[in-house]
């Protein structure tokens, strides 16, 4: 969605924030679109939700006022004039936030990394047991919602055979995770992709000053967000999985929020969980104009020749 700066500096009078000055649309942000505002009070943040309900954005905003209370690094949704948080343009939803110092980062290195693993542990011991408002709004992270859309965009292929192909690959490994109901539950990230971190940390120097975009986020078992961080910092990038750092990680989030013995038992299905639901989402796509669904598959597979209990020992013995 493109805004003029004419609608902007009406939609900027109906809050307390300053006249508005100028605007900037961000690069950062696939789904959703960003724009920085400026007025003579400071910067602050538009973000015009293109594809959630404001049920769904209520989630989000819930949360935001739940970690803001804790102090957790976070931008801020700010009120209008009338008090209200969540408003409608062309009948979609949008909120301005405070805006986070800070700079997004080209790469992050291992200290930076290590960073936003502290922040994760933190954000988890901070969301624990916590269900905000409209949670059943927010795509769960379950063994059926993940078969729903395994299903979905298996029809999507003119071959039908490859899409059946597919779909039984996802059913298989589907009844061999193990994912029992006694985990820990809370609010996930649910987007810490190595890439997407460009776009949803903040740092100075190799301090963290923010964490952004929450639009993944739902209410699901916490150690879910392990596996995401695994996959893409221990694995998808490099050949083979690199339980070095895989060991590090998990070492640094331990000293923020310790693990049950439960969880150390499922991390395994846990990272299993977030390939499959990658499979499941992107079946039918490319990443960089190769079959994401195959790199995928050979993730399984080195999972398949490590096994649970090796994968358990290389991480915690």
């Amino acid at each position: 969605m493109k805004f003029f700066d004419k609608e902007l500096k009406k939609i900027v009078s109906k809050y307390d924030i300053g006249e508005f000055i100028k605007s900037k649309p961000f690069k950062a942000g696939y789904v959703q679109t960003n724009i920085l505002i400026v007025t003579d009070r400071g910067k602050y943040v538009l973000r015009y939700y293109e594809n959630r309900t404001k049920e769904s954005v209520s989630f989000e905003v819930d949360l935001l006022k739940y970690l803001s209370k804790h102090n957790y690094p976070c931008a801020i949704p700010i009120r209008d004039n009338s008090g209200i948080i969540i408003k409608l343009h062309k009948k979609k939803p949008f909120i301005i936030f405070s805006y986070l110092e800070g700079r997004h980062l080209k790469n992050i290195n291992d200290k930076q990394l290590y960073q936003v693993v502290k922040h994760l542990a933190l954000f988890h011991k901070i969301t624990k047991g916590h269900r905000p408002r409209s949670s059943n709004q927010r795509e769960p992270r379950t063994k059926e919602f993940l078969l729903e859309v395994a299903k979905k965009e298996s029809k999507r292929f003119r071959d039908k055979d490859k899409g059946l192909t597919r779909l039984k690959l996802i059913k298989s490994k589907f009844n061999e995770l193990k994912v029992p109901n006694e985990l820990p539950k809370g609010v996930i990230h649910g987007d810490y992709n190595k890439e997407n971190n460009k776009e949803n940390i903040k740092f100075k120097q190799d301090k963290l000053t923010g964490v952004l975009d929450f639009d993944d986020s739902t209410y699901a078992f916490l150690i879910y967000d392990l596996g995401v961080v695994l996959l893409y910092w221990t694995r998808f990038y490099v050949k083979r999985f690199d339980f070095k750092k895989a060991r590090k990680i998990i070492k640094i989030y331990e000293r923020y929020r310790p693990l049950s013995k439960l969880e150390k038992n499922h991390i395994f299905d846990a990272l299993q969980f977030h390939v499959l639901m990658l499979m499941s989402w992107l079946m039918y796509d490319k990443w960089k104009g190769k079959d994401l669904f195959k790199i995928l598959s050979k993730v399984l597979i080195e999972l398949d020749s490590v096994g649970r209990d090796k994968f358990y020992r290389n991480l915690f013995d």
